[in-house]
């Protein structure tokens, strides 16, 4: 036809600027899908963040189903996300887009699971004191991979990294009450020596076994329950489980000094676990999550039908607080916010 557009050539920082502004995994697949032109111009390993998805409990029902379900803010609808390989497992940690699951018939056994590719990939046999005392923790990392696992019964936490050429074949052990402070030299650490770390190892004599900090990344902040990254800048929030109460401070020195503003950002936080509560970059395209300087969680709430989840909002600045939604009435009870990810299928 006389006239008609040729999508196929578009210049590729234009087809990368509208890409930027997709927020659902689900878009962004169906745009690299358009033509090969436009597959080739935007890597999947290129788009810098998704909206938060809520992510359903599996405390109630189907705890080791090999179904996942997320709540989609943006598009309003639930994601089912069947991943054969967790079934007969539970949850154990996850961030950054991936989960770790533990075998129910041999809670030795874990995997590291990207619900968004379905995939996983079988982790080293957990240490011994993981044996009937149950494994809980967190993943980190974008281009390399750490988890961090630890039990209540235990002194100590085990780490294991992928990236940078390394891909460790068994699990680092370190005191888990030194772990808050020293975790960017563990992470220095593992980088360098991967499975001889612990060989490498010098005794740092600090403690901060209180504290709950911001992990800074290249474009997201995690909330990992004392980790930090070897920034220059240091955060400590309060406990997650009072949100009325939120407050930020920065870390100079000794000093905590209170943090009003966090400028082109938002932190969406879980009220049971401070490793999936999350800081990313405020953006326009976010439904219902689209106020920068501001932090959001989903709070239960009660009335003479039941219960059901609700989102607010508070500002930092004017610590503000505001109802934005309510969850639909047949969500599954949880507050766990989850980051969508295609960086990293399997590894």
């Amino acid at each position: 036809m006389e006239g008609a557009m040729d999508w196929a050539s578009l210049p590729a920082d234009l087809l990368f600027s509208i890409s930027s502004h997709l927020r659902e995994p689900e878009d962004f697949v169906r745009f690299r899908a358009v033509c090969p032109q436009w597959r080739a111009a935007v890597s999947h390993e290129e788009h810098a963040f998704f909206q938060p998805w809520i992510m359903a409990s599996r405390w109630l029902e189907d705890e080791y189903s090999e179904n996942l379900v997320f709540y989609s803010l943006s598009t309003l609808k639930t994601i089912k996300v069947r991943v054969p390989d967790m079934k007969g497992k539970r949850i154990a940690a996850s961030g950054s887009g991936h989960l770790v699951a533990i075998d129910n018939d041999d809670d030795l056994s874990a995997v590291l699971v990207n619900p968004l590719f379905g995939k996983t990939t079988a982790l080293p046999r957990l240490p011994e004191f993981f044996h009937d005392n149950g494994t809980h923790g967190w993943v980190t990392g974008e281009g390399v991979i750490t988890v961090v696992l630890y039990n209540w019964m235990s002194e100590s936490m085990a780490l294991w990294y992928h990236g940078g050429g390394i891909t460790m074949k068994g699990w680092a052990i370190v005191p888990g009450r030194k772990l808050w402070l020293r975790m960017p030299y563990y992470l220095r650490m593992l980088a360098a020596h991967g499975d001889q770390m612990e060989m490498h190892l010098t005794d740092l004599d600090r403690d901060n076994d209180n504290s709950v900090v911001l992990l800074q990344e290249t474009q997201k902040v995690e909330l990992l329950g004392g980790c930090w990254h070897g920034s220059d800048e240091l955060f400590k929030a309060t406990t997650p489980y009072h949100h009325e109460w939120f407050s930020l401070y920065r870390m100079v020195k000794q000093e905590e000094i209170p943090v009003h503003d966090i400028k082109n950002a938002i932190v969406v936080q879980s009220c049971d676990s401070c490793t999936r509560t999350y800081m990313i970059p405020a953006s326009c395209d976010f439904a219902a999550l689209c106020s920068r300087n501001a932090f959001y969680y989903l709070r239960k709430q009660f009335d003479d039908g039941g219960s059901y989840y609700a989102l607010y909002k508070k500002c930092l600045a004017s610590e503000e607080l505001t109802f934005v939604k309510r969850l639909p009435e047949d969500w599954k009870l949880s507050d766990e916010w989850f980051m969508p990810t295609l960086k990293i299928g399997t590894l």
